[in-house]
Formats: C-alpha cells, sequence, structure tokens
C-alpha cells in the first residue's frame, strides 16, 4: 500500500494551530450509494451554514472518486463552460453553540482505495488525538413519515450504545441469521463509513454511528427531518449544543408540503396509511430487531424555544389578563 498520508493535505500551519489537541470527536457524513432523503447532504450542509469553521485538510479526490461514475457539474452561460466542479472530501475545525471545537469530515463516499483512505483518517484521528468518531447515515424503510423516526444505533465499542457486555450491532439490512453463539447478525453491503468504524476499532479507536430510517417514499426526495433526527442524536453522543431550531422550522415547512401533496396523490395515502398500521401494530409487542433502535423525539430546549418563538411571532394576538376585582 502506497502511503496513506500522501492522499491529504493539511491547508496550513497557522490554521493547525487553532486546533485544540485532546478531547475532540469527529463527526463525519460521507454520503454514497445510499443517502435515503439526503438526509446526510442536508444535514451536512447545514451545519456549514450555521456554524463557524475552519478548513484542516483536503483530500486528493483524483484519486479517490470515479468521475465516469458520479459525474462532476459544469456550469454553461450559453457560450461557455463557465464553472466545473470538481467534489471535495475535507476534514474542517467547527465550534458548536457554546464554543465547543470538534471536527467534521465532509464530502461524497470515495469510489477507489478503502482501505488506504481508511488508515488516512486513522492517521489524522490520531494526530489530533480524536476521542471518539460519530457517523451518519439515512436509509430507506417501510415506515411512515407520520410517526417518530427510527434510528438504528451501531458501535465498535458496545459501551458506546449504553450496552456494555453486548455485542456491536452491525448497520441496518437484511434478515438476520444466528451465529454459532445464537446472536442474530447480519450480512449487508457495506458503506465506506462501515469499513472506517471496523478499521477504527481495530486500532483501539471508539466509533459509533445512527442511520436515520426514512420513509421509503420520500427516499428520493429532500426530507430535511431525517437530518433533524441525526443531528440530534449526533449532539447527545458527542456532547454538542449544536443549533437545531432553524431545521426544525424547514422539516415543518416541508411536512406541511408534504400534506398537501398527499391530500391530491390518493395511491400515496393508501400507502402511508397501511404503513402507519403496521407502524402501529409493531410499536404495541415486542421489538426483536436484533438492532439498537432510538427513537427521534425534540429535546426540552427545543420545545422551549420554538414555544418562545410562538409567542414572540404572536405577541399582541392574545387578550390582556383581566383586572384583578
Amino acid at each position: 500500500m502506497r502511503d496513506p498520508r500522501d492522499l491529504y493535505r493539511f491547508e496550513s500551519t497557522e490554521v493547525l494551530e487553532a486546533v485544540p489537541r485532546g478531547g475532540l470527536t469527529l463527526v463525519h457524513s460521507l454520503p454514497g450509494m445510499v443517502d435515503a432523503g439526503n438526509a446526510c447532504r442536508i444535514a451536512a450542509t447545514y451545519l456549514r451554514d450555521e456554524l463557524r469553521h475552519l478548513r484542516l485538510v483536503s483530500f486528493d479526490t483524483d484519486e479517490l472518486i470515479d468521475y465516469r461514475g458520479a459525474r462532476p457539474q459544469a456550469t454553461f452561460d450559453g457560450t461557455s463552460f463557465t464553472e466545473v466542479e470538481l467534489p471535495e472530501l475535507t476534514l474542517s475545525l467547527m465550534y458548536d453553540e457554546q464554543d465547543h471545537p470538534f471536527l467534521f469530515l465532509d464530502g461524497p463516499e470515495p469510489d477507489l482505495q478503502w482501505g488506504r483512505l481508511s488508515e488516512a483518517i486513522i492517521d489524522l484521528v490520531e494526530y489530533f488525538d480524536v476521542e471518539r468518531v460519530v457517523s451518519m447515515q439515512g436509509v430507506p424503510m417501510a415506515v411512515p413519515h407520520t410517526r417518530p423516526i427510527g434510528l438504528f444505533a451501531h458501535a465498535n465499542d458496545p459501551s458506546l450504545l449504553g450496552r456494555p457486555g453486548a455485542r456491536a450491532s452491525p448497520a441496518p439490512g437484511t434478515v438476520p441469521e444466528l451465529d454459532e453463539e445464537g446472536t442474530a447478525e447480519l450480512v449487508i453491503p457495506a458503506a465506506f463509513s462501515t469499513l472506517l468504524e471496523h478499521r477504527l476499532g481495530r486500532a483501539g479507536h471508539p466509533a459509533m454511528g445512527y442511520a436515520a430510517q426514512i420513509p421509503h417514499y420520500l427516499a428520493r426526495t429532500d426530507f430535511p427531518a431525517g437530518a433533524l433526527a441525526l443531528l440530534r442524536r449526533v449532539s447527545e453522543a458527542a456532547g454538542l449544543d449544536l443549533p437545531l431550531v432553524h431545521l426544525g422550522d424547514l422539516t415543518d415547512a416541508a411536512t406541511v408540503a408534504l400534506q398537501g401533496s398527499l391530500e391530491q396523490n390518493a395511491e400515496v395515502r393508501q400507502i402511508v396509511s397501511a404503513l402507519e398500521e403496521q407502524y402501529d401494530s409493531l410499536s404495541d409487542g415486542e421489538d426483536t430487531s436484533p438492532l439498537a433502535t432510538t427513537m427521534d423525539l425534540p429535546t426540552a430546549d427545543e420545545i422551549g424555544e420554538h414555544f418562545e418563538r410562538f409567542l414572540a411571532d404572536h405577541d399582541g394576538d392574545f387578550p390582556e389578563d383581566p383586572p384583578p376585582r
């Protein structure tokens, strides 16, 4: 294997000096073959737009991406090609609402050199003394958008999921099989993030992730609720204060638009109704899934902030308290 460190370059010495050492979390969003509801792309774009950040590392995408399989976008003004946008894979230093730093790895899933890139990222994890790695993913599932979003949790150390002594759950996939010990296992097509989590575990670095269950009938469209569910779990797992209220507003607007579309499509309404019945019947029974699953619910802070904004938007709409007698 060629030197993995040749796959990346640091932006500048001055920027590197701004990075604190120790206690950092690395969050990564590398959507590839499956990014249901564009959940990872929406989450990554939202973080870049909302949070202060500095680029630390750029990777050599010419070595990693098959441009014929995923064509770059070109802009044509009628006479000339004014821009050709090549994909970028970057590592940035970000700061949450409380100015706590964390690292964010963002870009397309690599087509090539998975093993070499995994070693390069492990090298960076050790260089920046990263404490924990957290991934995001969106997967299509037969679930309705009218119910709380479920998330599959996985880790290379079960204690990260609050289950010490248990076997780590694999990422979501097909029908489970039993191993020699009677434990349910899944055999599935791997993503790059799957390999990275596994290799990080072999190198002694804790890594975990969440896969949001996106309604399959919305897998090819933007579904901000999936991104919101992922970022809530990332915020909790990494101990970060991520600003999610604006994403909540975007989710609410998308839900209203979706409901309007469903009113005009009887066929999709029937699908949603059937999924609701299936979801509710399974919710009443015992969970037999071999995967660690959690449900997405708004935090108390989010509920409080939404309520405060509601009152501010409707200031003067409510009658004053009657005078005391």
